[in-house]
């Protein structure tokens, strides 16, 4: 993995981006159909895969139509890391309530704030990679996505065994949208200089 070292900084804010939007896709992946039965006292097998195909779909659109938005503005990753931020926030407030269709509608919102944030990241590593080590840049961003896919779940499947649902996944949000505001604070820094 090789990042210039003038540009480790903006590769970091983009690595801890990538890692944020696969969690969530860890959190409906492993998670969400046990909440759905569980919590939601729904039992079928459709609705569980229905929320995550929500979630997938919801980021496969946004990636889609964030192209036109100004990436050197920040345009893209303000609207990706918000629509993520608010999308986990409705998501946790859907397991406290609990709220079938506020959990729907926060994993629709999460997963176009997902997509259009690692979207935004791919791009953010391939323009600062230098053009003989765009494979290198890109393995690094995807170490740090895949980390973000397994660590979180994984902290957070431990959580369950220790604490309520409900506070495993209030205290997932909290990280999630705490690693959200670095990204932001980070990726905000480095387009004011």
């Amino acid at each position: 993995m090789r990042v210039p070292a003038a540009q480790r900084q903006v590769f970091y804010a983009a690595g801890l981006a990538a890692a944020a939007a696969f969690a969530l896709f860890g959190l409906f992946t492993s998670l969400a159909p046990g909440f759905i039965a569980g919590t939601l006292h729904q039992s079928s097998h459709a609705l569980a895969g229905l929320s995550t195909f929500i979630v997938f779909g919801a980021a496969a659109l946004a990636q889609i139509s964030v192209g036109r938005l100004p990436l050197s503005r920040g345009g893209q990753g303000r609207l990706g890391l918000g629509l993520l931020a608010a999308g986990v926030a409705a998501v946790a407030a859907a397991v406290w309530l609990p709220s079938l269709a506020l959990f729907l509608a926060g994993g629709a919102i999460a997963g176009a704030g997902a997509g259009a944030t690692f979207k935004t990241s791919i791009t953010t590593a391939l323009s600062i990679a230098p053009a003989d080590a765009r494979g290198e840049t890109l393995a690094g961003l995807f170490v740090a996505a895949y980390l973000g896919l397994t660590v979180p779940v994984v902290g957070l499947g431990i959580a369950t065994q220790l604490v309520t649902t409900k506070a495993a996944v209030l205290g997932f949000a909290a990280v999630l949208i705490a690693a959200v505001a670095a990204v932001s604070r980070r990726r905000d820094a480095s387009l004011s200089s």
